[in-house]
């Protein structure tokens, strides 16, 4: 369905402005800091790469192994998010995943004196374990505190955190690099995520779900933890009325997500072909993760005018066209500078907006499941790209090239948005929210 009139009513700004009314800015705040950190600790490899190869000697391309494992980590971690929320509810699962990515994040601190690429690589995937509970969590956790009309809003915000999270990794990267080196970074980035998690345990409220203690997640109308479970699981994704968006949004998050984490894992690295020393290479992370939170905002105000699966045809296409700048502009630093800046606005927002279909897609009971398995599906992506680059790179295929082929799946990604806009069952809200129709809801809560 196309977007409806109601959802443009009044400007973008306003509606955005006004969905903040109300909202509880500490559950978001906590939500927002674990998703930063997150952010922080995946953009961390990424920037440290460049420097670690000098320092062991080894070819960029042998740390695809390592990159590719906290990915498979973080898959794991979003396939198990739905049942650890019904085992632990919301609160603990998100406290539970920030000490164990930052238990991670130390250790990998604690290895990399040894040079060794396989004790590098697992403690990558514990690492990647609990960055994969992290997200789904905390975006239930904190659109659990809100009403409909303020979930995408919420949802946004707190995902513009991995954002926010790879640009402070980008600006502060070199500063780092050069005072405490690659070990320093990841003592950091496991004390700050330990810190937080003290913090949460202290003040963060349960999400407020009847039925279960400290917010375990139910079944709409029952505290039956049995009927908790079977919402929790995939197959209630696939209920009447939400199949088809549910496939449609799964392959829009694949595509995305391989061009988001070939960029994110692999850009510092491609900036060295292009002249940028392995100390300056950090600067190309810090703009793609810029152009990532305005591509956040650019969403937020888009989709409160035009509906979240409108945005998603829009941010996509900015994506692909960017990166085509980028690896068409030669040896223009700046000009390359600024098309990873618009390559971050559009496949971020893209890697955000689909998670805020999510939200808005699934009902309660199947919502932490739903974010946390159309996450993974994008992880699968994170898998195969990032992967894929590597081997480009051990072939010694030239940056600009890599960056091409990444735009590929971006415009195949638009295509998807633009047939999951068109299904009959894509109601807008007004305000931009969107959700499933309230038959969908029966079924599925059933």
């Amino acid at each position: 369905m196309r977007h409806d009139a109601t959802t443009a009513a009044g400007s973008g700004r306003a509606s955005v402005l006004a969905s903040f009314r109300g909202m509880r800015f500490g559950v978001v705040g906590f939500a927002f800091l674990a998703v930063l950190l997150d952010g922080f600790d995946s953009a961390s490899l990424s920037f440290v790469l460049p420097s670690l190869a000098e320092q062991w000697g080894v070819a960029s391309a042998d740390f695809t192994p390592a990159v590719v494992l906290t990915n498979i980590g973080v898959v794991l971690g979003y396939l198990a998010s739905g049942r650890l929320a019904v085992r632990l509810g919301l609160r603990r699962m998100l406290i539970a995943g920030t000490v164990l990515f930052a238990v991670g994040s130390l250790a990998t601190a604690l290895v990399l004196p040894l040079e060794s690429l396989t004790a590098l690589s697992t403690v990558r995937f514990i690492t990647g374990l609990g960055l994969g509970v992290v997200l789904p969590g905390a975006v239930s956790l904190a659109t659990a505190h809100h009403p409909d009309e303020q979930r995408q809003t919420v949802s946004v915000t707190v995902t513009l955190g991995l954002a926010f999270g790879g640009t402070v990794a980008g600006v502060f990267g070199s500063s780092m690099l050069t005072t405490v080196g690659a070990t320093g970074v990841f003592w950091i980035g496991g004390a700050l995520p330990l810190l937080l998690a003290v913090l949460m345990g202290r003040w963060l409220p349960a999400a407020p779900a009847p039925g279960t203690a400290d917010g375990a997640l139910t079944a709409a109308g029952t505290d039956d933890s049995a009927t908790a479970a079977r919402e929790a699981r995939v197959g209630a994704l696939f209920a009447p009325g939400l199949r088809a968006a549910t496939v449609l949004l799964w392959i829009f998050a694949f595509l995305v997500f391989i061009a988001s984490y070939t960029l994110q894992s692999w850009v510092p690295t491609l900036l060295t072909g292009y002249g940028f020393s392995a100390s300056q290479a950090p600067i190309g992370l810090a703009f793609l993760s810029f152009g990532g939170v305005i591509g956040g905002i650019v969403l937020l105000l888009l989709a409160a005018r035009k509906g979240i699966r409108f945005a998603l045809m829009v941010m996509p296409v900015i994506g692909a066209a960017s990166m085509v700048c980028a690896a068409t502009v030669g040896t223009d630093h700046t000009a390359l500078l600024l098309a990873l800046a618009g390559s971050g606005a559009g496949v971020t927002a893209s890697q955000i907006g689909q998670l805020t279909l999510a939200v808005a897609m699934y009902p309660p009971a199947t919502r932490t499941a739903g974010v946390g398995w159309a996450a993974a599906l994008g992880r699968v992506g994170s898998i195969v790209g990032p992967a894929t680059a590597g081997v480009l790179l051990a072939l010694s295929l030239p940056g600009d090239d890599i960056v091409l082929l990444t735009a590929i799946p971006v415009v195949v990604a638009a295509v998807s948005a633009a047939v999951l806009w068109r299904l009959p069952h894509a109601a807008d809200r007004t305000g931009g929210a969107e959700d499933a129709e309230p038959k969908q809801r029966e079924v599925t809560a059933r």
